[in-house]
């Protein structure tokens, strides 16, 4: 006898390694698209970001925050939910200026933390929990903050603080480290002293 194998013999092995072989397929396509998808939001957040030349002025009425949390989920921030001013502290972790800024933010937190609810929103997500791991900031930080949330505050260079009421509306809104010029008018309106930039001025 030939020890040919007949096509009938062979065919459901070819079938299964056919089917694996489509669900590798697939599967890689599924991944992919997945990638695609996320690399596009970041490319149109980061473009929303960059070309943003809104700036929030005191009075104006902004809409809750949308962002992620450490937990990996999406959250919103709202006013209401407490009497206190909400402090957006914006920052990106790889920002010399919000690096500079840290005894300052640090010192307010610990002055005020009483009478404001302080939230830091981050940018950038790409080193932010080694940021947060080697900074211990006494706030929550969010992130993936969405295109609604970043035209709303007009959020774009970093460090910037955004004093919002429990109304909803901007009370103060400075964009930079707390130097020579801004330092003054933040110790002002908060009533307490700040230690200052820890390296550079401006």
């Amino acid at each position: 006898m030939s020890g040919v194998v007949s096509g009938s013999q062979r065919s459901p092995l070819h079938a299964r390694r056919a089917d694996a072989f489509l669900l590798f397929l697939l599967l890689t396509s599924l991944s992919l698209n997945v990638y695609l998808g996320w690399k596009v939001q970041q490319r149109k957040t980061t473009s929303i970001i960059h070309q943003n030349t809104f700036s929030l002025s005191p009075g104006m009425e902004v809409d809750p925050v949308t962002a992620v949390g450490a937990d990996g989920m999406q959250h919103t921030i709202s006013y209401g939910a407490t009497d206190k001013p909400t402090v957006f502290y914006v920052l990106s972790p790889s920002c010399v200026w919000c690096e500079r800024n840290k005894a300052n933010i640090e010192k307010l937190t610990e002055l005020r933390g009483n009478d404001f609810r302080f939230i830091g929103l981050s940018l950038a997500e790409p080193g932010l929990k080694e940021y947060m791991e080697g900074h211990h900031l006494s706030f929550p930080m969010y992130t993936r903050l969405t295109s609604e949330t970043i035209e709303s505050l007009g959020l774009g260079s970093t460090p910037q603080t955004i004093v919002v009421s429990a109304e909803g509306r901007v009370i103060k809104n400075w964009t930079g480290a707390y130097g020579k010029q801004m330092q003054p008018e933040v110790e002002a309106y908060f009533g307490i002293r700040l230690p200052g930039l820890t390296s550079g001025d401006n």
